[in-house]
This record gives structure tokens, sequence and C-alpha cells, in this order.
């Protein structure tokens, strides 16, 4: 995958992640350790911060899935993003 198309990808994920409400404590923490793990992978695009993202997205998708589909499809598209890296 392009570094580009990624970066973008995880510029949108990070507006959409700022823009979410209606949360309880525990989804607000998700999504602070997911806007704290792509700051990480948009400085450093190793394998290692790569697999850190793509652990917890996988973990809030689960979590997202039922009380914000729009965010869990964005969370999907970014996980297959970073499948093809």
């Amino acid at each position: 995958m392009d570094p580009t198309q990624l970066h973008q990808t995880l510029s949108q994920l990070h507006t959409e992640l700022e823009q979410t409400q209606a949360i309880d404590d525990e989804s607000r923490q998700l999504l602070e350790h997911l806007q704290s793990d792509i700051q990480t992978v948009l400085k450093d695009p190793s394998p290692t911060t790569h697999k850190s993202l793509r652990d917890r997205l996988s973990a809030a998708v689960v979590h997202f899935e039922d009380s914000h589909p729009e965010l869990t499809l964005t969370l999907k598209q970014v996980l297959d993003n970073l499948a093809q890296i």
C-alpha cells in the first residue's frame, strides 16, 4: 500500500474519532489510545507500530460495532489498508 494512502486513511480516522460523541468512559479511553497509536504510526510507520494499531483497531471494531456503525466501517477500512502493507 502507498504510504500516502495510509496517511490519508489514518488522518480520516483520526478526524472521525475526534468527532465521535455520546460515549462512555471505557469508549473514550479506547478512542484516546487509538488516537495515540495513529499518531505513532504516522510518525514511525514501522511494522511494530502497525501491529499495535491493528490490535487496538480490532478491539475497537468489536466495541463500537453496534453503537457507532460509521466509525466501525472506517476502522475496518484502516485494518484492511494495514493488512496490505
